[in-house]
């Protein structure tokens, strides 16, 4: 059986959370740190981009500042996600790993393996997407509008939105478990006026994504979801976790991340 550090952290602000999966992801790439599944919350509402995506004309910086919504840089390549009432995971990994393939779509599905077994224990029939979202479809900046390939979907829509960054030694994933979605908000933060697009947007949205809270009638609690998705992954990958905190180089690395982030205009 292998062995996995797991940090079960708390609700932490939008720059916390993105320097310390990038601290984990160098002490992990450097063979400072073991494979480490973290799995937090929000303090407050923070909508992340990715690493290559511009804000300049896809979001509403001024909106964003006026309503508090932080925005910070993910590590990782997508879409723009709005963080809130969820659950999310970071996965950390060497390449050489021999519990996931060395290519992004191997990893993808194991993953996704793992965690939609993890939402079985919730009474939550989850699927893979087999299939991604045709290009014609891909015009806008959310990503909970489009579904990729070996992500997972609920009746068709999207319930957790992942993004894969590969390095030379090692691999970051982390992605978004919606608890609530938050639809109307997420529009003004991407620039959609309310009106006749804004409405069509948050139609599409509805139209493509789901939260867990909308499932079975039933209202799930962020300690419940944790729960879930470390049997999920112990289950399927015959893995066992370790609780561990940060290190003092990911610690070090983290807080002048952070100065950084927190900074950056």
């Amino acid at each position: 059986m292998h062995i996995c550090r797991l940090i079960r952290d708390g609700f932490n602000d939008g720059f916390y959370n993105m320097a310390v999966d990038e601290a984990v992801a160098d002490a992990v790439e450097k063979g400072a740190s073991p494979s480490t599944l973290r799995l937090y919350g929000w303090k407050s509402p923070t909508l992340s981009i990715g690493y290559s995506q511009r804000t300049d004309k896809k979001i509403d910086t001024g909106y964003c500042r006026k309503n508090k919504i932080d925005i910070v840089l993910r590590p990782t390549g997508g879409r723009a996600v709005l963080h809130d009432k969820e659950v999310t995971y970071s996965l950390a990994s060497p390449k050489n790993n021999p519990l996931f393939p060395d290519n992004i779509s191997g990893t993808y599905k194991a993953i996704s393996v793992a965690m939609t077994k993890g939402l079985s224990f919730l009474d939550i029939d989850a699927n893979i997407s087999t299939l991604r979202t045709p290009h014609s479809e891909l015009r806008t900046s959310s990503c909970f509008a489009t579904t990729s390939q070996y992500e997972i979907t609920v009746n068709g829509k999207k319930l957790i939105g992942s993004a894969q960054r590969r390095f030379k030694n090692s691999f970051l994933q982390h992605g978004s478990i919606p608890l609530e979605n938050h639809h109307d908000k997420l529009a003004l933060c991407l620039g959609f006026k309310k009106g006749h697009k804004s409405k069509k947007f948050v139609k599409l949205l509805k139209e493509k994504s789901i939260a867990l809270n909308e499932l079975n009638e039933r209202v799930y609690s962020y300690n419940e979801v944790v729960d879930a998705l470390m049997r999920g992954f112990e289950g399927v990958l015959k893995i066992q976790f370790k609780i561990s905190p940060l290190t003092e180089y990911e610690l070090k690395l983290a807080k002048k991340l952070y100065e950084r982030k927190i900074t950056s205009p």
